[in-house]
């Protein structure tokens, strides 16, 4: 029988979830040189539309089907929303099973739409969406059913939350692969256009993440609860040490743009640690991700690799920094598995695998998809003009 306290809770996690994304695009279109803002916002919003019907026709199937090929992919029991309706489900006891599929899908949005902040001025609008449907299916699709969709490392025993690497990481290292293949922009990245516009967007943000973290507990309960207490307290940590770390490199000056990134690092890294950890341990990790996010964006520069917004340096090393780290701090009381910490060394080690496992793939497909949809649709724009909106662009 559904459960109204947890499906309200549910639906308002949802409706708050599918709200971040366009505060990612706020967020990178304030980020964004203002010639190109319009751009971004187009290219992050149209994933709402485009994800929510090739989630419903194919893609939720396939992520949360029962397993084929050895728990690689799913079936499609649920293909066209077949016996998805209000009764509830074993993957989401307690809820009707509609509003699980919807809660899905407004993670499976906003996980492409995070890609594009690494290339700003270089991408053509239709290869553009060719990618993110190929990528939603073979990169996203996949990687959710190994994780949530009791495919194999599930049943190998990894665990994640609230999506370190099945949404911040897979993306994070897609955006790099993108970046490696398509090469620098023509001009360097001349700085944010709208601060105003970043913080706004950063606050839909930090609140949302209570939301996108919590509903991974798919009830309001003391896991729920956790993982808002640990989101808060991660993102707390790691912007005093991002603080610290720029106050000391850029002559003792800091700015509001390095309380957004420190924040940022901290919420990428509570997804997940999430309901699975104490509060201390989401401190600890806090700090890590400050430390440890700010250095490669650090390292990413020194390489010169032109991921314009720092979509690798912040969702990619900090997914896969949070992923690693519930090998270390899962509490057993908490978490159906075991941290180092807590005398569970064999948790680590399947930590590792997945990570590495779903990195290599993630990384290695993205690169062939993008030379493939490249040799027969060209990305770049010429001459790094905005496609979109020409007239507009001074109305932004």
């Amino acid at each position: 029988m559904n459960s109204g306290g947890d499906t309200a809770f549910i639906l308002i996690c949802a409706m708050v979830v599918l709200l971040m994304t366009p505060a990612v695009a706020l967020l990178y279109a304030g980020l964004a040189e203002r010639k190109f803002q319009n751009t971004m916002l187009m290219q992050v919003l149209i994933t709402i539309p485009l994800i929510s019907v090739l989630w419903a026709l194919v893609g939720f199937s396939l992520a949360f089907g029962g397993n084929a090929l050895g728990g690689l992919i799913g079936n499609f029991d649920y293909l066209l929303l077949r016996d998805v309706f209000i009764e509830e489900n074993p993957l989401a006891p307690g809820l009707p099973f509609v509003l699980f599929f919807v809660l899905q899908a407004t993670v499976a949005i906003i996980t492409p739409a995070l890609i594009c902040g690494a290339l700003v001025k270089r991408l053509r609008f239709l290869p553009y969406l060719i990618f993110i449907v190929l990528w939603s299916l073979l990169v996203y699709c996949p990687v959710v059913h190994w994780v949530w969709g009791n495919g194999f490392l599930s049943q190998w025993g990894y665990i994640d939350f609230a999506g370190g690497v099945p949404v911040h990481m897979i993306a994070g290292f897609s955006a790099l692969g993108v970046v490696l293949v398509l090469g620098n922009a023509k001009e360097e990245h001349r700085g944010t256009s709208s601060t105003m516009t970043v913080v706004v967007a950063m606050a839909i943000l930090w609140a949302g993440w209570f939301c996108f973290n919590s509903g991974s507990a798919l009830a309001a309960n003391g896991l729920a609860a956790m993982a808002v207490a640990n989101t808060l307290l991660a993102s707390g940590a790691s912007t005093l040490i991002w603080l610290l770390l720029s106050y000391r490199q850029n002559q003792r000056q800091i700015t509001v743009m390095d309380i957004i990134f420190g924040a940022l690092a901290g919420l990428v890294v509570s997804s997940p640690l999430g309901g699975y950890v104490s509060p201390w341990a989401a401190l600890v990790a806090g700090a890590l991700a400050g430390a440890v996010c700010y250095g490669a964006m650090k390292f990413r520069l020194r390489r010169n690799y032109d991921d314009t917004l720092d979509v690798w340096a912040f969702h990619g090393v900090g997914g896969l920094l949070g992923a690693l780290l519930v090998g270390f701090f899962a509490n057993p009381l908490l978490s159906p598995g075991t941290g180092l910490l807590y005398g569970g060394g064999s948790q680590l080690l399947t930590q590792v695998i997945g990570v590495l496992i779903a990195g290599v793939y993630c990384f290695i497909v993205t690169i062939i998809l993008v030379k493939i949809i490249n040799a027969v649709v060209p990305f770049r724009i010429e001459n790094e003009v905005p496609q979109f909106f020409g007239k507009d662009e001074d109305e932004v």
